[in-house]
C-alpha cells in the first residue's frame, strides 16, 4: 500500500488530482537539495547551444535535465502521465503541470468569495474563526494570483464576522497609534475570549461589576485553627451575649457559637491514604476530636483582586489531578509517561509534560505535600484536585464561607437532602427527578440489565417470571421509561426509510442524477467517471462516461439540449446528492436560468437518491457479468456500462409494469432483433478501397455495443 501511494526512494506522495500544492512544495525542496532545481525552475532552464564552446556545459545540462526528468516522472501517478508524454525537458514538465493545476476555476473562486463575504464567527472560538478565514483567503489567493487577498482585507473580514460582544474591544484597539499585526490581533482576541469565559464561571455580586467570589488558600492561620484562640475569644465575650454574634463556627459556618458547642457532629470514615494524594507534614494530633483540617476562606467582594493566582491554589472539585504551569514550584520533577492533555476554556490543548512533588508552605512550620502533581506548561493557575484529596483519605466539607479538608472523621449528623455519585474524577448530582429515588426504585433491575449484557427489560421480565436461570433474584420493579445511556450508544439503529409512493406523470418531470467513480482502472480512452441520468416516469437511463468530475456540468447541458429537442418537453426537476460536481454556482445558475428546480438529498443519506443508486448497481452488475463471462479486460468498463444502459432501457420494469422504459419514453415498443452478446467475436468486412488484392476481406473484432446516435454496432 505504501509503495503504491509514494514514489520509491523519494518519500513524496505521488501527484494526483488533489495534492498539487503539497507535491509542488515537497518536490521543489527535493530538487533544490539534489542540485537539480537550476534546470527545472532556476537560471539554466534553457538548453545551451550545441557548439564547440558549450560542449562541457551542454553535457552537464543534459545530465542534470535527465536526472530531473526522471525524478519528476517517478513522482507522478500513472493517471496524469499522458499530460507530460510530449514534454522535452524537466522545465517543460514543471510548467505543464503548473498550467494544468493552477488554472483559474471561476466557479470555485466565486463560491469561496461568497463564503468569505458571509462568514461569521457563530459558535466558533477565536482561533477556529481565524483559521477558517485564513484558509479561505489562502485558497482564493491561489486561484486568483493576480489579486491576492491582503492582510488588511483579511482583517476587515475578521472584524466584520466577530460576535457583537467583541465590538467594544475591537473599537478600542482601532484607536491605537500602532495597529497590531494579524497574529498579535488574534492573540489579543484570544486573551479577551479566555478572560470572558473565566469570568462567566464566577459568581458576580449584584453590588459590584468587576468583583466576584473565589476560593483561595492564605497562610498558616487559615489552615490550622488553634484551640487556645477559641478560648481567648470565648473569655472576651463572657457576659456579653451580643458579642457572641461575632463568633463563627468553623464546623458549620453559622454565627453565634463555636465549634465545641456545634450540634453538627462528624461521622466516622475510614479512608486509605494513597500515594497520589497529599499529607500534612506536621506531627501530632490536634486536641479536637474531629482531627486535623485546613481551611480555604471565602473571598470578599474584592476577591479577584486579592487572589494571588501565581502562588494560591484554586480548589476544583471537577479536576482529576493537581495541576500547575509553574515548574519552579516542584521540589521533585520527572518526565510524565503517558499522553494526558488538558483542554482550557479557549479550546487550547495543553499536554502534560512532567509530574512531581510540590510542597505548599503555610507560613509556619507546617506544610502540605502534593504528590504526582501534573506540570502543564501554559497553565495560568494552580488547581487543587478534590478527587485527589478524597483518594488520599480526606473528607471535603464545603460551607457557605469556606471549604474544609478533614481527617480522622468520626461521624456527621445532618439532614441529607440529595446524594450525588462519583463518576471517575467527577461528582455528579442527577437532575432527573431525584437520583436517590431513581436508584432505590430501579437499582436491582438496572444492575441485572447491565450484568446480562444490557438485555431488553421485557426479556429480563420473562427470565424472572419463568425462572429460566439460577441466581437471578425475584425482581418486582422494572423501569418503564428509563433510557440506558449504554444502550443508546451501543444499540442505536437508523429508522427505516419509507417507500416513496409518488411518481412523475410524464417524461422529464423529474430527472435523477448521480456520479459513478473514480474507477481504479481507466478505460482505453482514459475515462474514470460515469454520469448517470434517470427519468423518474419511465426509468429510461442515459449514461455519459467522462474523464473528470468537472465534466459532469457540460454533459448535463448536452443531455438537456438533446432530450428536450427530441421529446419536445422541458426538464422540470433535477434530483442529485451533494457532490461538488452538482452544487457549483455555475450549475445552480444554469438550472435557475432554465427554470429547473434543484432537489438535493441529505448528507450521508444515499437512500434519498435511491433511483439513481439502484440504477448504478443494475448497470454495474450487468457490465461485470459480461466482462467476466467473456474474460475481457476491465478497461472496457465504459463500453460495458453504455451497452448495459442500452439493453436495460429495453427490459420491462417490474411484474406490475409490463412496459419497457423505451416504450414509456417514446410511445412505441423497442426492437431487439439486432442484439448481440457483448464481447462476442465478430468479423467486419473491409472495403475494397482499404485493402489490396491479396489482403483479407474481413477483420476479427469484438462486439462492444451500439452507437445509439447512428444505429451502428461498436467493435
Amino acid at each position: 500500500m505504501e509503495s503504491s501511494s509514494r514514489s520509491a526512494g523519494l518519500g513524496i506522495e505521488l501527484l494526483n488530482q488533489s495534492n498539487y500544492k503539497m507535491w509542488r512544495s515537497c518536490m521543489q525542496s527535493y530538487l533544490v537539495g539534489g542540485e537539480l532545481w537550476a534546470v527545472v525552475g532556476g537560471a539554466n532552464t534553457a538548453q545551451p547551444e550545441d557548439n564547440a564552446e558549450n560542449v562541457e556545459d551542454l553535457k552537464k545540462w543534459t545530465t542534470m535535465n535527465a536526472k530531473a526528468e526522471f525524478v519528476l516522472k517517478k513522482s507522478i501517478s500513472p493517471a496524469l502521465f499522458d499530460h507530460i508524454m510530449k514534454c522535452t525537458s524537466a522545465n517543460d514538465i514543471w510548467e505543464t503541470l503548473n498550467r494544468l493545476f493552477n488554472k483559474k476555476d471561476i466557479g470555485r473562486l466565486q463560491m469561496l468569495e461568497n463564503e468569505l463575504a458571509n462568514s461569521s464567527q457563530g459558535d466558533l472560538s477565536i482561533s477556529q474563526f481565524f483559521l477558517k478565514i485564513k484558509n479561505l483567503c489562502s485558497e482564493i489567493s491561489v486561484l486568483d494570483p493576480d489579486e491576492p487577498i491582503s492582510e488588511a482585507r483579511m482583517r476587515r473580514h475578521i472584524i466584520r464576522g466577530l460576535r457583537k460582544e467583541y465590538t467594544p474591544f475591537v473599537t478600542s484597539i482601532q484607536g491605537w497609534d500602532r495597529q497590531p499585526s494579524l497574529e498579535e490581533f488574534e492573540n489579543l482576541l484570544s486573551s479577551q475570549e479566555s478572560l470572558a469565559r473565566q469570568m462567566a464561571g464566577i459568581s458576580i455580586s449584584s453590588n459590584s461589576n468587576n468583583t466576584g467570589e473565589a476560593l483561595f488558600a492564605h497562610g498558616r492561620k487559615n489552615f490550622r485553627f488553634e484551640k487556645k484562640e477559641f478560648k481567648r475569644h470565648v473569655n472576651e465575650g463572657a457576659g456579653e451575649p451580643s458579642h457572641k454574634k461575632k463568633f463563627k463556627c468553623h464546623r458549620c459556618g453559622r454565627p453565634g457559637h463555636i465549634k465545641r458547642f456545634c450540634n453538627v457532629k462528624l461521622n466516622s470514615g475510614n479512608y486509605a491514604r494513597k500515594n497520589g494524594g497529599f499529607h500534612d507534614s506536621s506531627h501530632g494530633e490536634d486536641e479536637d476530636s474531629w482531627g486535623k483540617c485546613f481551611m480555604v476562606e471565602s473571598s470578599t467582594l474584592n476577591a479577584m483582586a486579592s487572589i494571588n493566582f501565581q502562588n494560591d491554589w484554586i480548589v476544583d472539585s471537577g479536576c482529576g489531578h493537581h495541576l500547575t504551569g509553574d515548574e519552579s514550584k516542584f521540589s521533585k520533577l520527572q518526565p510524565h509517561i503517558g499522553n494526558e492533555a488538558m483542554v482550557t476554556a479557549d479550546n487550547t490543548v495543553h499536554k502534560v509534560e512532567n509530574e512531581g512533588t510540590v510542597v505548599i508552605n503555610n507560613g509556619g512550620n507546617d506544610s502540605i505535600t502534593l504528590n504526582n502533581v501534573f506540570h502543564v506548561p501554559g497553565m495560568k493557575k494552580n488547581l487543587f484536585s478534590v478527587p485527589n484529596a478524597v483518594d488520599a483519605g480526606y473528607s471535603v466539607l464545603f460551607g457557605p464561607h469556606d471549604v474544609k479538608f478533614l481527617r480522622n472523621v468520626k461521624f456527621i449528623k445532618a439532614d441529607v437532602m440529595h446524594t450525588g455519585r462519583r463518576v471517575k474524577d467527577t461528582f455528579v448530582l442527577s437532575t432527573a427527578s431525584s437520583y436517590i429515588d431513581k436508584v432505590s426504585c430501579n437499582e436491582n433491575a438496572s444492575l441485572w440489565h447491565a450484568r446480562l449484557g444490557h438485555v431488553n427489560f421485557d426479556k429480563l421480565k420473562v427470565m424472572v417470571r419463568k425462572n429460566l436461570v439460577k441466581g437471578l433474584p425475584s425482581l418486582t420493579t422494572f423501569p418503564s421509561k428509563e433510557v440506558c445511556e449504554g444502550c443508546q450508544f451501543g444499540k442505536s439503529h437508523r429508522l427505516p426509510f419509507g417507500i416513496s409512493q409518488s411518481r412523475s406523470k410524464a417524461p422529464l418531470e423529474c430527472i435523477h442524477g448521480d456520479l459513478f467513480g473514480p474507477t481504479r482502472t481507466p478505460s482505453f480512452s482514459g475515462l474514470r467517471y460515469m454520469l448517470i441520468l434517470v427519468d423518474d416516469f419511465s426509468r429510461f437511463t442515459w449514461v455519459y462516461c467522462i474523464k473528470q468530475k468537472s465534466d459532469a456540468f457540460s454533459k448535463f447541458q448536452e443531455f438537456k439540449e438533446i432530450v428536450e429537442g427530441v421529446l419536445g418537453l422541458k426538464i422540470k426537476r433535477l434530483r442529485t446528492d451533494n457532490g461538488g460536481e452538482f452544487i457549483s454556482d455555475e450549475f445552480f445558475s444554469f438550472c435557475r436560468w432554465f427554470g429547473i428546480r434543484r432537489e438535493l438529498s441529505c448528507a450521508e443519506t444515499p437512500q434519498q437518491n435511491g433511483i439513481a443508486e439502484w440504477k448504478i448497481r443494475h448497470l454495474t452488475e450487468t457490465c461485470r457479468s459480461w466482462l467476466h463471462a467473456k474474460n475481457l479486460p476491465k478497461a472496457l468498463w465504459a463500453e460495458g456500462m453504455m451497452c448495459a444502459a442500452y439493453v436495460i432501457n429495453r427490459l420491462h420494469l417490474s411484474p406490475n409494469n409490463m412496459k419497457t422504459p423505451y416504450e414509456l419514453m417514446f410511445g412505441e415498443k423497442p426492437s431487439v432483433k439486432h442484439f448481440k452478446v457483448f464481447g462476442s467475436i465478430c468479423y467486419v468486412h473491409v472495403p475494397d478501397s482499404r485493402r489490396g488484392k491479396l489482403d483479407a476481406k474481413a477483420k476479427k473484432c469484438i462486439f462492444i455495443g451500439w452507437w445509439w446516435r447512428y444505429k451502428l454496432a461498436r467493435i
